[in-house]
């Protein structure tokens, strides 16, 4: 599942309650990861968090244009408040790097730090 550093962090106060779906995704995954372990499955189940809002994508153009608009400063100093911003690189690269090796967990954040176990 891909989820969104929302899930930790609550989102902006204009995102209504994409912070607590965002957070569920995460939940499900665990859960469902939990029922393959206890049935044998086999299956592998996790989510992974982008932890910073990505510009250049539909969603994050629109998300940025959204909490800017919100904050009532423009995009450009809201992007220039953000450190530590992955790519959608990164967060391609992640999604490989989880499918072709087996790591502790079901709960992933990518940064511009790499990928790393989420709480």
């Amino acid at each position: 599942l891909i989820s969104s550093g929302a899930a930790f962090s609550g989102g902006p106060p204009n995102s209504g309650s994409y912070g607590g779906a965002k957070r569920m995704q995460v939940f499900l995954a665990g859960h469902c990861q939990k029922e393959s372990d206890r049935l044998g499955l086999g299956l592998r189940f996790m989510a992974l968090s982008p932890m910073r809002i990505m510009p250049g994508t539909g969603v994050g153009d629109r998300g940025i244009d959204g909490i800017s608009a919100y904050m009532g400063i423009r995009p450009a100093d809201f992007l220039a408040s953000l450190s530590d911003m992955q790519t959608p690189a990164d967060v391609g690269r992640a999604v490989v790097q989880l499918a072709t090796t087996t790591p502790q967990g079901s709960s992933f954040a990518v940064s511009g730090a790499g990928l790393a176990a989420a709480a």
